[in-house]
């Protein structure tokens, strides 16, 4: 996980720094020409555009840049589809440069307003409140949309459509329980981690340090979440049912769970730098709560002492066979998941070349294979995907060391993830998904509240 490197802004700052990006959209003439290009691009399939693309690159350069280092795992079968096209293809060059989600955005802009014409073409970028700040609002970024994926009829056009995503990652509730455990920590509602028996034992990020929690904690106040909670709350199955939600109601009628949620979640918190410590720390303590992100536990090394079998996933629960669990074992929310948006820059010198290597990230299974194994990411085109239902199951040996095997015995429950669709779906995680206008609209009183609240632990 990526986290911000600026320090806190105060809530005077946020809503001015608005008004100046608002200001910004009056901006005309920013890469018109590239813009022009872009929406041919969108018209054209996937072979008339590689072969623009390999008549543009030749054996040139793309510059790209991505938040995720992932994307360098797809460059030379990318090269190679080109190459099809145009034999010089083969010895093109596309950059590795990969950096933190502060850092991605400072580097775009400084180009961008610079009027600098031979900087980056393309780049992979996350956090949508930043996004939309600083891209979108500013009418700075370039969004492409490939006709592979437009046309396909399992993508959610309004809901990754603009800013284009290339997929979800996701945080998610687990608990840590030891075998010699006498009393089992299971979180069967979100409500449950507000309750004081928890406090100090829920392993995640600060977030004013780290934008997904932020990000998490803003959508929250959303009407369609708040609802949510209102209703995991009221449930037989909510241990902390003392919590007086209405000490909140000046938050709003609906926002009042939303604000109570958020102040026992940040009283219980325990904040670590990164997820990798967050998962350390939670591994460490028997009865213990992670707000992690899924794909961390999947590189836990195995010990003696530390086991991914001690985990469970609380919306899949402990059994989790082949990630068929029928229906979530945790009421109100399984997990949040925030994008990975593929964007154009303004003055890219390759524009078909960059729409061409979006198109192959994000609507092929041999572009999209640089994520397809990791556990908690999920394509905007589901059918891209690898199929992890079974990636619990093979063999442990004697030196710790597991091999995947769908045909052996299912040895980590915890790794059998089961497809989007599940956890998107009500019955199933019904996970909170990263909305980038609204999360603008909040942000200022939301980091208020926040910094209030941490203020107080």
């Amino acid at each position: 996980m990526k986290k911000f490197t600026g320090i806190l802004l105060s809530t005077a700052c946020v809503l001015g720094t608005i008004g100046m990006l608002a200001s910004c959209n009056s901006t005309k003439g920013i890469g018109e020409e590239t813009r022009k290009i872009v929406a041919e691009c969108e018209k054209m399939n996937r072979d008339d555009l590689f072969k623009a693309a390999a008549e543009e690159i030749g054996d040139g350069t793309l510059k790209f840049i991505g938040t995720s280092s992932r994307f360098k795992n797809a460059i030379d079968a990318f090269k190679a589809e080109l190459a099809k096209y145009n034999p010089k293809c083969a010895n093109m060059t596309i950059t590795k440069d990969s950096t933190v989600d502060g850092q991605i955005y400072t580097k775009l802009l400084t180009e961008i307003e610079s009027g600098v014409t031979n900087g980056y073409d393309g780049a992979l970028v996350q956090d949508g409140y930043q996004l939309q700040m600083k891209g979108i609002n500013t009418g700075y970024f370039v969004n492409y949309i490939p006709k592979e994926w437009a046309e396909a009829n399992d993508t959610n056009k309004e809901l990754n459509g603009n800013p284009f995503s290339l997929q979800y990652n996701m945080k998610t509730w687990m608990t840590h329980n030891l075998p010699s455990s006498s009393n089992k920590v299971v979180i069967d509602n979100v409500w449950d981690i507000t309750a004081d028996t928890y406090k100090g034992k829920i392993q995640t990020m600060d977030p004013r340090n780290e934008n997904v929690n932020m990000d998490w904690l803003i959508m929250l106040t959303q009407d369609k979440w708040c609802d949510v909670l209102k209703e995991a709350y009221e449930d037989s199955t909510n241990d902390n049912k003392a919590l007086k939600v209405e000490s909140y109601a000046k938050y709003g009628e609906k926002q009042k769970y939303a604000y109570a949620f958020m102040d026992g979640y940040i009283k219980n918190a325990v904040f670590n730098g990164d997820d990798g410590a967050a998962r350390d720390n939670l591994v460490k303590a028997d009865g213990s709560i992670g707000w992690i992100v899924y794909s961390k536990i999947a590189s836990l090394s195995e010990t003696d002492a530390v086991s991914k079998k001690n985990i469970t996933i609380a919306a899949l629960g402990d059994e989790n066979t082949d990630g068929t669990t029928a229906t979530s074992h945790i009421k109100g929310f399984g997990g949040f998941m925030y994008k990975h948006y593929l964007q154009v820059m303004p003055y890219t010198k390759h524009p078909y070349t960059t729409c061409a290597f979006i198109n192959f990230l994000s609507t092929t299974s041999t572009g999209y294979a640089a994520w397809g194994k990791d556990i908690g990411d999920y394509p905007s085109m589901p059918s891209i995907n690898v199929d992890r239902t079974k990636f619990g199951h093979g063999t442990l040996s004697e030196d710790k060391k597991f091999t995947q095997n769908n045909g052996e015995a299912n040895v980590f429950p915890c790794l059998n993830d089961p497809a989007s669709s599940w956890w998107e779906s009500k019955d199933g995680g019904n996970v909170v998904i990263e909305d980038p206008a609204y999360i603008v609209t909040q942000y200022g009183k939301v980091m208020e509240f926040l910094n209030d609240a941490i203020a107080k632990k």
